[in-house]
């Protein structure tokens, strides 16, 4: 060991300086703290002798010094000391100091310091050298989990319409990689799908499940697959990929402006809180289905509540994050706590800020012990397209073309299936030009649903005039399409190529009874109904709309343009 001499006393400092050569260890000296402390930055030795009571500067400021200068590196001080008071010898521990040694010095005790004092360094370097070991790999898994998180971000991004112009939300991982999954979608008909997934546990192992659920979600959303169906395929999905014990709470949420109406899958998830224009609790919507990736799902898990939409409505919906959120007395914030904000004491527009800014005040510096994401769904804005339109643009259009298919479903299929996505899945990747794509789809949808609603099922679209009358029409759906035992739908599609564009004939034939098309159908102006819009906005969108039989046969013609 280099050892370092700082003594003013040239008898004690020539006496410690033949000990220390005599065992072999180099030896540099300084009279004062100033020129030791200068000595050990050009010297860098392994250990130092300090004397106490020096000129220029004293032991103990020269001790502070020495510490300072080297914060990285473990240089054992030795205080020689005549003082053997204990106020004297914690100062010169307070100082910096590792040990000390009394005078007069004893030969073999200031052997056994030096050789405790190397040990303790030898340990120090080792010790040293495992923490940068540890920082350089910490650097290393860090800079592949922001890659990794980067990468996500990106992935489930991607197509992701959180900027829509109805939804505010708010989300706060505990770690680099959330465990919560906020995604929306617009579906060709204009409508706004939205999912909120709370996975098991936290961080990467939490996260990796989304993206499959996100690839899905937009998929299936694209396609036109209701929310029931999402949830189905993604249970399946989860189930298969996922290992075991670790599932997805998950709601999921089709906001139709067009039809007035909110439809919910909820699993797992806490209490969607619906305000009115009052921002009080007008209704609460819970988990009535287990969450997604646990078992196989059956008709009646696939079902979903459907609500009336008033344009002043406000629908919350968050994780389990929020309500078990603790501050530093390890409180949790509460659905009380929550539920206390929609008593119509606050401006319903200022709701999504106010619940934020109470539940950071009730944390406080707490500890964040789970992911946290809120949202909310305004629904007088649902009808409006987010910055630069609906979706991004997927695919070149294939120029027209002539081409014709057809679709037969019988009693069974439709019970089972809804084969409307089967029909638009196939149109969108033939023939559908980009900015005609939502008025196909919403032509396909209405001469389908109303083949089958009133076609088929008998329904009576005045029904859903009043509230109660809105959600009773739903019930009656689902009632007697589950009890339907006999008919089919034909669907016939044909595109003839134009100059500047092309021409889509939809034939939609039912082998029901029929119904008065001149019945059901109103005005598209000033008709707020949640019913007998349909007829009217098909023939808006086409140039020819005609009924045959007793109309149940329906012909339109949509024709399109390049420009």
């Amino acid at each position: 060991m280099k050892i370092l001499i700082v003594d003013d006393d040239r008898i004690n400092s020539t006496i410690l300086n033949r000990l220390l050569t005599r065992d072999g260890h180099p030896v540099v000296t300084a009279f004062n703290g100033r020129d030791g402390v200068a000595l050990f930055k050009s010297e860098q030795p392994d250990l130092v002798l300090m004397d106490i009571r020096m000129p220029l500067m004293d032991g103990y400021e020269a001790a502070r010094q020495i510490k300072e200068s080297s914060p990285n590196r473990f240089v054992p001080i030795i205080f020689l000391t005549a003082v053997t008071d204990d106020e004297g010898l914690a100062q010169c521990i307070k100082a910096g100091g590792d040990d000390f040694l009394t005078k007069p010095f004893n030969r073999v005790i200031l052997q056994a310091k030096i050789s405790a004092m190397e040990r303790i360094r030898m340990l120090h370097s080792v010790l040293q050298d495992q923490k940068e070991q540890l920082e350089r790999h910490r650097d290393g898994v860090r800079h592949e989990l922001e890659v990794g998180q980067h990468l996500f971000s990106n992935i489930v991004r991607t197509g992701n319409l959180l900027d829509a112009p109805c939804l505010n939300h708010w989300t706060s991982p505990m770690s680099l990689f959330n465990g919560d999954l906020l995604v929306a979608s617009y579906t060709p008909a204009g409508g706004l799908h939205i999912m909120l997934g709370d996975f098991t546990g936290h961080g990467l192992s939490a996260a990796v499940g989304a993206l499959p659920l996100a690839e899905l979600f937009y998929g299936l959303t694209a396609q036109g697959f209701s929310i029931g169906d999402l949830a189905e395929q993604i249970n399946e999905k989860l189930a298969r990929v996922m290992p075991t014990r670790m599932f997805c709470a998950a709601c999921l949420i089709e906001v139709d402006y067009r039809q007035k109406s909110i439809m919910v899958w909820n699993g797992g998830l806490p209490d969607l809180l619906i305000a009115d224009g009052q921002g009080r609790l007008v209704r609460t919507i819970p988990s009535n289905h287990l969450p997604l990736g646990i078992a196989p799902m059956t008709r009646e898990d696939r079902k979903v509540e459907i609500i009336e939409m008033q344009d002043d409505y406000r629908v919350f919906l968050h994780s389990d994050g929020l309500t078990e959120a603790t501050n530093i007395q390890g409180e949790m914030y509460g659905n009380e706590r929550l539920l206390a904000h929609f008593g119509g004491h606050t401006p319903p527009d200022q709701l999504f800020e106010v619940i934020l800014e109470d539940l950071k005040a009730f944390r406080e510096d707490a500890e964040q012990t789970d992911d946290v994401s809120l949202l909310e769904v305004v629904c007088a804005r649902a009808g409006e397209e987010p910055p630069g339109g609906s979706a991004p643009r997927s695919r070149k259009d294939i120029p027209p073309a002539h081409w014709e298919m057809a679709f037969a479903f019988s009693a069974a299929t439709l019970k089972a299936v809804d084969p409307l996505p089967t029909i638009i899945n196939a149109l969108m990747n033939l023939q559908a030009p980009e900015g005609h794509r939502e008025r196909i789809y919403t032509i396909l949808a209405e001469l389908f649903s109303n083949a089958l609603d009133h076609g088929l099922l008998q329904l009576d679209t005045r029904t859903k005039k009043t509230s109660e009358g809105f959600l009773e029409y739903y019930a009656q759906r689902e009632i007697r399409l589950a009890a339907l035992k006999e008919g089919h739908i034909n669907v016939r599609l044909a595109h003839t190529p134009l100059a500047d564009g092309g021409e889509l004939r939809v034939r939609v034939e039912d082998s029901g009874s029929g119904f008065d098309p001149v019945q059901i159908q109103s005005h598209l102006e000033g008709n707020l109904d949640h019913g007998g819009r349909g007829i009217a906005l098909v023939r808006t969108l086409c140039t020819e709309l005609v009924y045959h039989g007793n109309a149940n046969i329906a012909e339109a013609t949509y024709r399109w343009t390049s420009q």
